[in-house]
């Protein structure tokens, strides 16, 4: 896998590797929205008469048009982009009074956004895509058998180093905490600090860590953080970071090895024995959205066969739609990423919906400000 992973390959071979697939035509003729009921007697006004510009709460990097290219070429107008830094952050943001139409949480946070009541289920029946997507991550989209989340990306998250400044001593979540490269680490500011600490110490379930272990976890990880550079929030900040060679070794999304790929640097994308993190991320849609018809097209076009590809192709990003043909993917790579087994993401530690996040999020706190 790390052989893979550091040698240099084309854009082409490479980017896919994210990808789960089977084989597929572009999306069918788009339906025209009509007006339909959000709950029984309860009408909507057809999409003509909404305001329009949808306000998209999402992470920088996906307010790229080629994502929902379909969705500007039915005419409707550009959305106003918002940018997020991490889901607690998102949430606490909505918490605080902000109203976007869509956010674009990961799917272990559903509940989290069901449960402050700021959301309502999508009509998947106004989703032409909706079949194409894996029926996997769709039902982990579901909170008591209802569609509050749509599933679109998915990933891992492991340790990214670079190969010629840095010589693990095993393949380890430990190389974070690695006291030779005191100053070149950099942690994402967030609490899944708290997660990989308690795989590393083998905890049973890190997601639901008693008082005890999380107090264990935040005395070892307000000890280790004397080797950190910084806490990144903004992943262009850290990649601008890590390619000025600033970091060295870096909690990292698949985006981030495409980009130090593209700029030409050595690095590895670890596997570590701890298993690497995976995420679904997708789209919640705002109960209170005048934009109800905008929203559905708008997610039915980053569903699309067309964003799927270009996802793939430029962030190495898996994408919830199975219709990829994987025949046009470099065979070694469908093998290194088990991309012929769409339960691949099963075999890594799947991040999970934490019962009590804030205390989670008060210990994080307490880690920093220590």
């Amino acid at each position: 896998m790390d052989e893979i992973l550091s040698r240099s390959v084309d854009r082409r071979t490479f980017l896919r590797a994210a990808a789960i697939g089977g084989a597929g035509l572009l999306a069918s003729c788009r339906r025209a929205p009509t007006a339909a009921p959000a709950s029984p007697g309860a009408e909507r006004p057809p999409i003509e008469q909404e305001p329009g510009v949808l306000t998209v709460f999402e992470w920088a990097g996906y307010e790229i048009p080629q994502l929902y290219k379909p969705y500007l070429q039915e005419g409707f107008p550009e959305p106003k982009f918002t940018f997020l830094t991490s889901d607690d952050q998102a949430l606490a943001k909505v918490r605080g009074g902000f109203a976007p139409d869509v956010v674009h949480p990961c799917i272990d946070y559903t509940r989290d956004w069901v449960d402050l009541g700021v959301v309502q289920p999508w009509d998947t029946s106004l989703i032409s895509n909706f079949p194409k997507l894996d029926p996997n991550m769709v039902a982990e989209g579901q909170v008591d058998g209802q569609q509050y989340h749509i599933p679109v990306d998915w990933g891992f998250s492991a340790p990214l180093y670079r190969a010629d400044k840095v010589e693990p001593r095993e393949d380890s979540w430990t190389i974070m905490y690695d006291e030779r490269y005191a100053g070149k680490i950099s942690w994402w500011d967030d609490p899944i600090n708290l997660i990989i600490n308690a795989m590393i110490k083998g905890f049973e379930d890190p997601w639901n860590m008693t008082d005890e272990q999380l107090e264990d976890v935040k005395a070892d990880l307000i000890e280790k953080k004397k080797v950190v550079r910084n806490f990144w929030q903004s992943q262009t900040d850290m990649e601008n970071d890590f390619a000025a060679g600033n970091i060295w070794i870096v909690y990292a999304w698949p985006g981030t090895v495409a980009a130090m790929q593209k700029k030409g640097l050595p690095v590895v994308y670890m596997e570590p024995k701890e298993t690497r993190l995976s995420w679904i991320c997708g789209f919640v849609l705002m109960a209170d959205t005048e934009n109800y018809f905008h929203a559905h097209e708008f997610v039915d076009a980053w569903l699309a066969d067309r964003s799927a590809i270009w996802l793939l192709n430029n962030y190495y990003y898996g994408h919830s739609n199975t219709s990829i043909d994987l025949g046009k993917v470099d065979p070694d790579v469908v093998e290194a990423f088990s991309l012929d087994d769409p339960s691949v993401l099963q075999r890594t530690t799947f991040n999970r919906w934490i019962p009590d996040r804030a205390k989670y999020t008060r210990v994080w706190a307490e880690v920093k400000a220590a």
